[in-house]
């Protein structure tokens, strides 16, 4: 909360307008002079800034360093003062007041913006910066970021103001210097990406329209542990008229995960699933060099449909243990860009990338929505974008990268997708059987403290119609209400939980499911055998 409110006078003064912000020790207001002229003015609470914060006279540094300096890019310096408000103790500064927005504000309303732009307003603040640095007591802003950004509304968006100085206004060192230069990294990080920069950082599998490779490069360079050696280096960067190649330090890339569970045998039952799994693919791609002797045709990937929550991205991270591939799981959000085509770029990428880190399973879930019909898009950028997955579909396998593909509406998903030499298998994924959900439960109790009278059989046939999700619910309910008194997981308690937890799959549901695969298989029939099945 503000210290003052809309209304009240700061040092008898300045009527405040409106409180802006609270940062870094500092609360921002727009106030009115006596003359009824507009400023900004920056409240510093004395008594909680720390010793070394004012100089021998007593006055707060960083006003003193503000009124030493001016720049284009500063909002020009016009008065200060302290003052007192019953114990409290205050010192402020005044500067000319520009009708403005934060970038923060700006991208939050707008996020995207050209990379001309961007160049921009990267080069005015490194200007500036460079201006600040090199002062015969070198001073570091300290807190570049989206907030201390201010863009000028009368003027176009390159027309920028730095504000919220750090309060730690000692002459800066070379490792302030450089701190600066690394937030301005992480600034054009997020201008191009629309993203935060990580640590460590990690480049995006998109490259925005704009975007060159020497631009990529200043960012390496900017967000590398050495980084650039002063604000003028990295203008003449940005600019090009010094060339930076790729730092020593490479961005890291979003890993593949090796599965370390235990393949199948954490699946509960399907055991046609897992047969038909380990001696029409698997038996494949587990050796790759008797594919090739025997010119076996390497499968591409495979499409798992059924009704929800039945396990088939469970599937999907089982077949990649069995497989002892590196994994990789793709929500249709990690392919969203706010760039033209940006989302095609960002599929080769995924792919470039698997094929780095071969051998590789790529699962993609919730299939349907990046790769939905095209003669029902009204956007050509979508077409694209199922063009590019037929594209990078086509004979992956020979590059040891296998696609896993879940859906629960695969009548959506656009059929040249669905050919022999891209999906080599369309698999139904059922709801659990018997035998399924008996397995279901043991796995989810196991090394959970249980009782000796567990029914496994019982609590299958009691659960007729669940789906597994729901058995793990009625497991983990179970756990949770035997440890609010410190025992044991009974039968009984099992079973009163399942009582009361009622399948949510309904009857008509179950119908359309059945006819759906019955329509599905339709197209499995035409399909040839991948691979050798091995007989004994």
């Amino acid at each position: 909360m503000a210290t003052f409110e809309k209304g009240e006078y700061i040092d008898n003064r300045y009527l405040v307008v409106f409180p802006l912000s609270q940062e870094g020790g500092a609360e921002v207001y727009r106030v009115r002079d006596g003359q009824r002229q507009l400023h900004f003015l920056t409240l510093y609470d004395r008594d909680l800034l720390p010793a070394d914060a004012f100089d021998e006279h007593g006055e707060a540094k960083v006003v003193v360093m503000r009124r030493s300096v001016a720049h284009p890019n500063l909002c020009a310096y016009e008065d200060s003062g302290t003052f007192v408000v019953g114990e409290r103790h205050f010192s402020y500064m005044v500067t000319q007041f520009v009708s403005c927005e934060t970038l923060a504000d700006r991208l939050q309303r707008s996020p995207e913006i050209k990379i001309a732009d961007v160049r921009q307003i990267v080069l005015s603040i490194l200007r500036l910066l460079r201006y600040l640095h090199t002062q015969p007591q070198p001073v570091a802003h300290g807190q570049i970021s989206q907030k201390s950004v201010l863009i000028d509304l009368t003027g176009n968006i390159t027309d920028i103001r730095l504000s919220d100085f750090s309060l730690q206004c000692q002459p800066a060192s070379e490792s302030d210097i450089k701190a600066d230069l690394r937030d301005v990294g992480r600034l054009l990080y997020r201008l191009c990406f629309g993203q935060e920069a990580q640590q460590p950082p990690r480049m995006p599998n998109v490259t925005p329209a704009g975007m060159d490779g020497q631009l990529l490069n200043v960012i390496a360079k900017a967000l590398d542990g050495d980084g650039f050696s002063s604000a003028d280096e990295m203008i003449k960067a940005v600019l090009g008229t010094i060339e930076i190649t790729k730092t020593s330090q490479k961005f890291a890339t979003q890993q593949d995960t090796k599965p370390k569970g235990n393949g199948f045998a954490d699946v509960a039952g399907m055991d046609d699933l897992k047969k038909l799994l380990n001696e029409s693919v698997l038996y494949v791609l587990r050796d790759h060099e008797r594919a090739k002797r025997y010119n076996l045709d390497i499968p591409n990937g495979m499409l798992l449909y059924g009704p929800p929550g039945c396990g088939k991205t469970f599937i999907a991270e089982r077949f990649a243990e069995e497989a002892r591939f590196n994994y990789k799981f793709v929500k249709t959000s990690d392919l969203a860009s706010i760039y033209i085509h940006g989302t095609q770029g960002l599929i080769g990428n995924l792919f470039d990338e698997a094929r780095s880190n071969a051998p590789t399973v790529i699962c993609f879930d919730e299939f349907e929505a990046m790769a939905s019909r095209r003669t029902e898009h009204h956007n050509a950028n979508m077409s694209g974008e199922v063009n590019e997955l037929l594209s990078q579909l086509n004979n992956c396998g020979k590059d040891r990268v296998f696609v896993i593909a879940t859906t629960n509406q695969p009548d959506l998903i656009d059929p040249a997708i669905l050919r022999v030499g891209r999906m080599d298998h369309i698999i139904y994924v059922p709801m659990p059987d018997d035998a399924a959900r008996m397995g279901l439960f043991k796995i989810h109790l196991e090394n959970r403290p249980c009782a000796n009278d567990i029914d496994y059989r019982r609590l299958a046939l009691l659960t007729k119609n669940y789906i597994a999700s729901e058995i793990a619910y009625v497991c983990n309910k179970a756990a949770l209400e035997a440890s609010r008194t410190n025992s044991d997981i009974s039968n009984q308690l099992l079973v009163s939980i399942v009582q009361q937890t009622k399948p949510r799959t309904t009857r008509e549901t179950q119908q359309y499911y059945e006819r759906m695969k019955k329509r599905m298989e339709n197209i499995q029939d035409e399909r040839r055998t991948i691979g050798m099945i091995p007989t004994d």
